[in-house]
């Protein structure tokens, strides 16, 4: 009960569903990569700013909330969490912007490449924050400095 209160509370939370999120919306861009050449898919993706947005709430109502650690995700449109609080992503097809290439595609490697680069690097940010403080607590449970 003591670790887990320890990893139910402040950023490790949010740091958590960050992580999620973009190890799903890898997959989502990846998966676009993939299909470049596919006659007729339509380009995916998982509403970034729709996610942050609800990050955001669920932090303010945590933080308003005396003695309520747990991060609660509100479910949207296209994101969904389960009853342990993982994520269960509808991705959203990409607008085409008016631009049809014969094959009924909407293809956009270039910007396709620029969301996975970005998303990556938010990825790794996010990993390094939660691998120093996890080898804090792992500090402060060994009693070794």
């Amino acid at each position: 009960m003591f670790i887990e209160g320890l990893l139910n509370r402040g950023s490790l939370p949010v740091l958590e569903q960050v992580m999620s999120f973009t190890q799903t919306r890898h997959e989502v861009l990846a998966n676009n990569i993939s299909n470049i050449d596919t006659v007729g898919y339509t380009m995916k993706d998982l509403p970034v700013e729709e996610f942050f947005t609800e990050l955001h709430r669920a932090v303010t109502r945590r933080d308003g909330q005396a003695g309520n650690d747990s991060l609660e995700l509100q479910s949207t449109r296209h994101l969904q969490w389960d009853s342990r609080g993982r994520l269960q992503a509808s991705p959203m097809e990409i607008e085409d912007n008016n631009i049809l290439f014969h094959d009924s595609n909407n293809r956009f490697v270039e910007k396709q490449m620029s969301e996975m680069s970005k998303n990556a690097m938010l990825h790794n940010v996010v990993s390094e924050i939660l691998k120093v403080k996890y080898n804090g607590l792992r500090t402060a449970i060994s009693g070794k400095l």
